[in-house]
Parts: structure tokens; sequence; C-alpha cells
């Protein structure tokens, strides 16, 4: 018999008066909350010694933290995750300008961020599981896109102790998508300090190439096989780290990716001292490796300051820059057409 249970309860006031709900969907082992403020993922709570808990997701204990918030700690991207270079892109013909809020490149869609803003909830059960259906419209033009894009972003959790987004969208013109989550894990929990003693396995026989001075792909696919990029094989993060500075902030490719909607093996993170494991599953492309190069300073949790690699992010989703690589897989979307992508997170503990 299933144990699912969901609390909706009030997390503050935005300040033009807006409430902001906090959700809580819980299966008796383990349970994660999502705010419609982004919609943003603020914890996951496993269970550890002496029948207490484990929060194992960086972010902030306040609503205000997260309004306050520049790294997207646990929120929903869009429309455009990772980067689009020269902040512009062509779609039939027509040129598109972005924000350049990334030096010269536009990142996560802008400034004008979904994660800023309050979507509508409802409680829905899908084959996935229970949980909260988020949804808007996104306004033609808004971040610069083009097309009235409406848009949904699913979060449920079943009695396996899975999470699984969901992202569904439809559009009444011609443009680009790319959808995805930027939790922060750590399997020690929040305050665990840096992620180098845990094990992560990519089942990604390439990452992309970037250029030089920015995380931005080239449009080229080099292979790990004998790289500090490696991690086809059990490895802990900390190992070749140092080699790749400020840290990993890389989009991996699915070896065995095809666009059949499959959900296929990401691979899986591990904390060897707990036994903590979180596999992931998706049917995305690819996977934005990012350890948390630029969080030093932020005060997070119950006052706890978080750090340079105290965190890591496998956020599932097409190719950056796709709109300007041909070569790449096609992030366009028209009318008639649906966008939908699944990612899961699994939990062992």
């Amino acid at each position: 018999m299933s144990t699912l249970n969901i609390k909706d309860n009030n997390f503050g006031l935005l300040a033009n008066g807006e409430s902001v709900r906090l959700f809580t969907i819980s299966n008796g082992k383990m349970s994660v909350s999502v705010s419609d403020f982004g919609p943003t993922l603020t914890s996951i709570l496993l269970p550890c010694a002496s029948n207490r808990f484990v929060d194992v997701l960086l972010g902030f204990s306040t609503l205000e933290g997260f309004v306050q918030d520049d790294c997207s700690f646990g929120t929903g991207i869009g429309r455009y995750a990772n980067r689009i270079g020269n902040a512009a892109f062509e779609l039939d013909g027509k040129q598109f300008k972005l924000d350049k809020n990334d030096s010269d490149r536009t990142l996560h869609g802008g400034f004008d961020r979904w994660e800023k803003k309050i979507w509508k909830a409802e409680q829905v059960s899908t084959k996935y599981g229970q949980g909260i259906s988020f949804s808007r419209v996104s306004p033609d033009g808004e971040q610069g896109f083009p097309g009235n894009l409406d848009v949904k972003q699913i979060i449920t959790l079943n009695d396996d102790n899975a999470i699984t987004l969901e992202y569904i969208a439809s559009t009444d013109a011609p443009t680009v998508i790319n959808l995805t989550n930027h939790a922060y894990f750590n399997l020690k929990g929040y305050n665990g300090g840096t992620v180098y003693d845990q094990e992560l396995v990519l089942n990604c026989d390439s990452v992309l190439e970037t250029e030089a001075t920015s995380p931005l792909p080239t449009g080229k696919k080099i292979p790990v096989a004998g790289t500090p990029f490696d991690f086809t094989k059990p490895k802990l993060i900390g190992k070749d780290i140092d080699q790749v500075p400020p840290g990993y902030d890389h989009c991996y490719c699915l070896t065995d990716y095809k666009a059949d909607g499959k959900l296929l093996d990401m691979g899986y993170v591990k904390d060897p001292a707990s036994g903590r494991t979180m596999s992931v599953k998706t049917d995305q492309p690819g996977v934005q490796l990012y350890t948390g190069n630029y969080i030093e300073g932020k005060t997070g949790k119950n006052g706890f300051v978080y750090h340079r690699h105290g965190a890591l992010c496998l956020e599932t989703q097409d190719f950056p820059n796709a709109p300007n690589e041909p070569s790449f897989p096609s992030t366009v979307l028209r009318p008639g057409e649906e966008y939908h992508r699944v990612t899961q997170y699994c939990f062992s503990f």
C-alpha cells in the first residue's frame, strides 16, 4: 500500500504581497519539499542514524533566501538552460537577441528568470508517483524568445524513493527550449563540506569541448578516456578536480542516447561513508556536471556558510548553445509539437 502524503504549507510573502506555498511530499521513508516560487526544490530529507534525517540539498531555510539567491539553488531553469553564445540565435531566417548576463552570453534564460516567478500549483498523480504540477504561460518575447510557451514542471515522489521531474511544453510559434533543474546535492548533507570524497559515475564517453575562457561549447565532442573528465568508472570527485580549474562545469554526452524518449541510466553519485546513493535516469542527451565553483561565502540553511565545491549539480538537459550549433540535437519546438523530457533522481540509503 502506498504511504505517499502531501502537505501544503505557507512559505511566506513576496514584497508585492503574493503568497508563496511549500509542498512536502513524503513516502514514510524520505521526503522532498518544493515551492511554487521557481518552482524550487528546497529540501530532500533522507534517513540517517538515531531516527533522524539528513537534508542532502543545498539552499535556504526561508523564502527570503531564495528571493535573494543568484546561484539558482534548486530552481527550475528556462526558457533555455545553460548558455547561448553571443546572446543571440537565428530561427527560420530571423535573428533573436537575448540578454547578455554571462559576459557576452545568455545564461539560464537571461535576467528575467523563471525561478523568480510564482507558478500555478496543483496536486497530481502520474505514472511516476504523486506530487505537484507547476504551470505558467511564458509570453511571446519573454527573455527575448519567440512564441507563447505553455509549460509545466511536474515533480513527483514514489514509494521506491524516486523523485521524477517532468517538463512539458507547447508553443504557438517556432521557438527554442531547454529545461532543467539546478539542484545542488551533497549526500553527506548540505553542511557536509566538499564533495571530493563522494564517488561519481557518468555513463558518458564524451564531453562537449569548451572555449578556453568560458564553459561555452565549441561544437565538438571530445572523448573522456584518459582525461580528468573520465567518470565512466567509479572515481572520487576530488581526484582530478584540481586539473580542471575552477572545477567541473561541463556538459557530458550520454553514450547510449537516442531521441526515442526512453530513460537511460546516466550514472550515480555515492557517499561511501554513509552508503547513500543517488542514481539518475533521463531521456535527455546531456548532463551538465557543475561542482559549485561559485558558491563560496553564500550563507545558506540554518546560517551555514557554503564553500566552493560543497555540492555537485547533475543538470540533465539538451546541449548548451544548440540553437547556434547545427551538429547538436535540435532544440527547436514548433506549433503542434510537444516538448516532453523526464529525469529521475533515485535514492538508496
